[in-house]
């Protein structure tokens, strides 16, 4: 709930919750299933459950917390289902772009444990 807090009413906030708790578990079994070691559900918690949090500002985001929160006026659902998948791309893109030369190095010193 922590991108949508601002723009979300307190029903809403419940509702992504609830969302995010299920999020959270099947993308945890879903690593599980495929093999990556996440021994802390850094993937699922961070990565999925924060995922589903961007979206649901589009979802349940209102004008007038929207307005209150940042001073526009409305929200085109449509736009803002668009910005909120260029962030998560956005995102992902820098995390790839700092973490491989990271672990690079980690795998070239011994250090990395897989």
């Amino acid at each position: 709930i922590t991108a949508p807090c601002p723009v979300v009413e307190d029903w809403a906030a419940i509702i992504i919750g609830i969302i995010g708790a299920f999020v959270y578990i099947g993308s945890s079994k879903l690593m599980v299933k495929l093999g990556i070691d996440d021994p802390v559900d850094a993937i699922a918690v961070h990565g999925c459950a924060g995922a589903w949090g961007l979206i649901a500002v589009a979802i349940f985001a209102t004008d007038a917390n929207i307005s209150n929160s940042y001073g526009f006026e409305t929200c085109d659902t449509g736009k803002q289902f668009g910005t909120q998948f260029v962030l998560i791309f956005t995102i992902i893109a820098w995390v790839i772009a700092t973490c491989i030369p990271f672990f690079l190095v980690l795998k070239v010193t011994g250090v990395l444990r897989v």
